[in-house]
């Protein structure tokens, strides 16, 4: 598999209803990033990508350590 291109990634999004996956609010695409909990960005398997905003994406990486 490879990186999700831009149509998969607003394929995701509009299939969870604009929804983060953290609080479950509607957010306007532009706001929403994937991303893979495995962090192996080629494993796009529905069960390993979470919708996320950018500010929940960054805290959930530094959080993490990266």
């Amino acid at each position: 598999m490879s990186e999700l291109t831009t149509e998969q990634r607003l394929a995701i999004i509009k299939r969870r209803d604009y929804r983060d996956d953290i609080t479950g609010k509607k957010h306007p695409a532009k706001v929403l990033e994937i991303h893979h909990k495995n962090r192996n960005t080629t494993d796009n398997k529905g069960n390993n990508l979470r919708v996320l905003t950018i500010e929940q994406h960054q805290d959930l990486h530094k959080r993490a350590g990266r």
